[in-house]
Order: C-alpha cells, then sequence, then structure tokens
C-alpha cells in the first residue's frame, strides 16, 4: 500500500526541484500517517527501550522487579529485590531509576542502580512511592533465611539515590510485630505520614497454613512510629483466625485507610478480604460488616486480590485472581465495591468478572484506573514455554473486555521463549502504560528486570486525589491484640501461586509459606 502510494504520488509530481521537494515532502506525511494510524492501544511502544522493552541486569544470579512509580520529571523508578547468590543465600533490595527513553539514569546511584543490603538477612523490596520532595520510598521486608521472623522495612532515598540518613536510622526503618512481618504496599498521606501494609504472623500450626493477620505501621515523616496510630504506631487485623494477608492499601482523600488482601474463609477457603479504618487505626464500622468485607468469587478454592485501585466517587477496585477447585483454572479476577463495602451489581456479574487469557494460570497484580473510568489490569502468567509473559486487559466501566485494546480487550507480550511476568505497573502523565516484573535470561536461577511500555492514547491516569488533613480523633484505638507465640516448626516456603516461573523459584518473593493450589 505504502509502496503504491509513493508511485501514485511520484508520478503525479513535476519535474522541477521544487516540486520534487513538495512531493518528497507528501509522501512523507502519507506514509507517516499510515504508520500512526496503525498504532494501537496496548502496542508496544517503539520509542521506549528497544522495540518497546528494557532488561536490567543488577550482575547477580536473579533480579526481580517488583513495582514502579514515575517522577514528575518522567523517569521511572522501579524497586525490586536482587538475589546475590544461586542458592538464594542474600537477597538485597534493588533500585534503578530510567530515563523517558528507558535508558538507564546515570544519574541516579551507580550507572542508574542502586543496591541497599541488610546483612544476614534476605530482603525484598515490594512497593514504591515518590514523595512531592523528589524523596523515593521504598517497603517490604527483611527476614533471616529461611524462617518467618521477619520484619517491615521501610527506606528512604534522596533522588541520587543514596540513602536519606534524616530518615530513621541511617535511611532505613525497622517495624516488628510480635512475631514475624513482612510489608506489600506502602502509601504516602497528604501529611507527609507513610503507611506500610502487608502481614504479621500470629502463631504457626505444623503441618498446617500459619495463622496471619493483616498489618499496617504508620510512620512520621522523620520515620519515627506515630504514635496516634493504632497501638505505638502499629495495627493488626483478624478476620476468623487464619490466614489473612493485606498485599495494597489506599488513603481515601477523608483520610480512612483502605487495605486490600485475602482471608482464609472456612467455608470457602481463601476470598478476596478488605478493611477500612478510620485515621488513627480503629475499624471503620460503616464499611461492610464492622469494618471488614471479604468476597468469594464461587467455585473456587483460592481467591486474592494484591492491588487496589479508588475511584474519584469513592467506589474501589480490587484485582488479583480466581483458581476454580475443578481443573485449577487460574483466572485473572476484579471485583468493584460500593463505597461501603458492598459489591458493586453495576459491574461484571454481581459485582466480579473474570478474564481468561488461555492459560492454566494467569494473575493480575497491579489495577489502574483511566480517567474515562476504565480499567487497566497488569499481571502475569504460567503455562507453558512462551506463555509465561506479560499479561494486561482492559475493561469497560461495567466490566467488561474492552475490543479497543488490545486482542478483544488482552494483549500478552513475551520477551522470548523463557518464562517471566509482570508484577507491577504505572501510568505515564502522556497515558502511556510501563510495567514492571521478570524475564528468564535462559541460565538457570537466572533472570533480569523486565520493563515493557504500551501506547494508551485514551489513558490518561486519573488525577491524584488531595487528601484532607487526618483528623485529630479523641477515640482511643484498640487494635487487635497478637498473642507472642514461639514458632514449633519451620515451614518450607513456597510461591505466591502468580506467576511462578521454571527458572526463577519465586518471581514475587514472599517470605513465608503460601497455600500451592
Amino acid at each position: 500500500m505504502k509502496g503504491n502510494l509513493q508511485v501514485s504520488v511520484s508520478q503525479r509530481c513535476g519535474l522541477t526541484t521544487h516540486f520534487r521537494v513538495i512531493c518528497a515532502s507528501a509522501v512523507m506525511v502519507l506514509i507517516m500517517s499510515g504508520q500512526i494510524a496503525q498504532a494501537a492501544d496496548g502496542d508496544l511502544d517503539p520509542t521506549f527501550g528497544t522495540d518497546g522493552k528494557v532488561l536490567t541486569d543488577f550482575d547477580h544470579s536473579t533480579d526481580i522487579a517488583n513495582a514502579v512509580a514515575v517522577q514528575t520529571d518522567g523517569k521511572l523508578v522501579v524497586i525490586g529485590t536482587t538475589y546475590i547468590n544461586n542458592d538464594f543465600s542474600d537477597e538485597d533490595f534493588a533500585v534503578a531509576r530510567y530515563n523517558p527513553d528507558g535508558t538507564l539514569d546515570e544519574t541516579f546511584g551507580v550507572g542508574g542502580k542502586v543496591q541497599t543490603d541488610f546483612p544476614d538477612l534476605a530482603a525484598v523490596a515490594s512497593s514504591v512511592v515518590i514523595q512531592p520532595d523528589g524523596k523515593i520510598v521504598v517497603a517490604g521486608g527483611a527476614f533471616p533465611l529461611f524462617t518467618f521472623a521477619g520484619d517491615f522495612k521501610v527506606v528512604r532515598y534522596n533522588s541520587n539515590g543514596s540513602l536519606d540518613t534524616s530518615f530513621g536510622d541511617g535511611g532505613i526503618v525497622t517495624t516488628t510485630f510480635p512475631e514475624g512481618s513482612y510489608a506489600f504496599d506502602v502509601a504516602l498521606q497528604a501529611d507527609g505520614k507513610i503507611i506500610a501494609a502487608g502481614t504479621v504472623f500470629v502463631d504457626f500450626n505444623p503441618g498446617d497454613s500459619s495463622n496471619t493477620d493483616f498489618a499496617l505501621a504508620r510512620y512520621n515523616p522523620d520515620g519515627t512510629p506515630d504514635a496516634t496510630f493504632g497501638n505505638g504506631g502499629q495495627v493488626s487485623t483478624d478476620f476468623l483466625g487464619l490466614e489473612d494477608d493485606a498485599f495494597s492499601v489506599l488513603i481515601q482523600p477523608d483520610g480512612k485507610i483502605v487495605a486490600i488482601g485475602s482471608a482464609n474463609d472456612p467455608a470457602t477457603f481463601y476470598d478476596f478480604a478488605a478493611v477500612r479504618y478510620l485515621s488513627n487505626g480503629t475499624l471503620d464500622t460503616t464499611f461492610g460488616v464492622a469494618g471488614k468485607v471479604h468476597t468469594d468469587f464461587g467455585d473456587q478454592n483460592f481467591d486474592r486480590a494484591r492491588s487496589a485501585a479508588l475511584q474519584p466517587d469513592g467506589r474501589i477496585v480490587a484485582a488479583g485472581f480466581a483458581i476454580s477447585q475443578n481443573g485449577g483454572v487460574q483466572n485473572f479476577a476484579v471485583a468493584r465495591y460500593t463505597s461501603n463495602g458492598v459489591l458493586d451489581t453495576s459491574f461484571g456479574t454481581d459485582g466480579m468478572t473474570q478474564i481468561d487469557f488461555g492459560n492454566c494460570c494467569q494473575g493480575a497484580t497491579k489495577v489502574l484506573l483511566q480517567s474515562n473510568g476504565k480499567i487497566i489490569t497488569v499481571g502475569g502468567s504460567n503455562g507453558e514455554s512462551s506463555e509465561d509473559d506479560f499479561l494486561l486487559a482492559r475493561l469497560t466501566p461495567t466490566g467488561a473486555l474492552d475490543p479497543t485494546f488490545g486482542a478483544g480487550g488482552k494483549v500478552r507480550t513475551s520477551f522470548g521463549d523463557l518464562n517471566g511476568g509482570a508484577n507491577g505497573a504505572v501510568f505515564q502523565p502522556d497515558g502511556k502504560i510501563v510495567a514492571v516484573g521478570f524475564q528468564a535470561t535462559g541460565l538457570e536461577l537466572f533472570a533480569d528486570f523486565a520493563l515493557a511500555r504500551y501506547l494508551d492514547a485514551e489513558g490518561l491516569p486519573l488525577p491524584t486525589p488531595t487528601p484532607t488533613a487526618t483528623p485529630t480523633s479523641t477515640v482511643t484505638p484498640t487494635p487487635t491484640a497478637m498473642p507472642t507465640a514461639t514458632p514449633t516448626a519451620t515451614p518450607t516456603p513456597t510461591a505466591t501461586p502468580t506467576v511462578t516461573p521454571r527458572a526463577t523459584p519465586r518471581p514475587r518473593p514472599t517470605p513465608r509459606p503460601r497455600p500451592t493450589p
């Protein structure tokens, strides 16, 4: 078509130099217009990295990116974990910063990369948020190898990648709950306070799943515990006395805090779970049942929310995975709740929907909201050979797949024949989507940070809500008691079932056991 178009225009051109220049310009405009017209939402952005993809090696055995944030200047901050040794005996926080074109930012750390070591501990960075002053806050956990007596770790970096010594102890804050704990997400309040959310052990049941609770900690801007929150800056929440894990935390404009994850119900096994707290850490009894919600996707034995986002109207979108008891099929799962914690029946089927990419196993790890109400879900798969890929899907505001995105609403990106998956994503200010995760490199137990950027012409992100100042409450917080227990057995860790690579034992490292479907 382009060749015929060029000949046709050339035939109509005169022989003078003036007209040849005009015609040549016309041809280029038409050709470029054709190329632009062919670009569609969900296509890889060829201006990023190599054909839309970037791989980054920290010069160790395995590097896994878990989250990404975008700076006001368009630079991307990607965080995760680097495994120093093949036997996973040493793990560090890993941070890389990229220019808008996907090249490493040489002004950050050493060659665009930073590692933070926690001596004699295995450390996993899970989440990142960027402060208005450009400082970078990273949350995760660190624990002795092959045990789960870990702690929340929150690290703050200056904009050049150096540790911010005005924060905590030399830039690092350690929060110890009565038993082992781990932070999966971090959020920033309007007053500069920092909230980390994750999991705390309550006790161990040898031969059975461990007992865990939602765990939250709030810090003052200097990293000290916020004594106005919960019990000395800590809160834990139990659902039914079994395994409850918080993977995502949101700050509402009114200062209330929503934590999203999963809860183990003896009747339905693992369900999506949500808790809303008042600004002082007490349960908000206007949400769900006494502040709590859990949602079963039906014929499932394992439903888990991994990410959540807040709509301007107060509705909450949660995304993760649902695994069927019959055949073990695992799909993306999305639920939407009204502002009071009830399933929104205008979304999907009774407030829920699932997305099947055709693999045996796939799960969403991140959900993003567009300004037009559409929903982007990002994650990965675990299938055969090249089926282990980055996966994206776009839903309409009512929960249907959006046919204008990718192929029938879905996008699959392979970095080659080896396995990989996306653990996080972010919208750039221009609406493009950047997904991050890992890609196996062909060597046993080796993987690199992997990034991919996608076009999304209508993907302008929602404006960041401006929370009201955190009110001073006169209610005395009564956090859930956390009994101290001595583990009688050390369970063998298993991987989170979402995106389990064959070449990489832990694509989303989790410092404690997970039920394997």
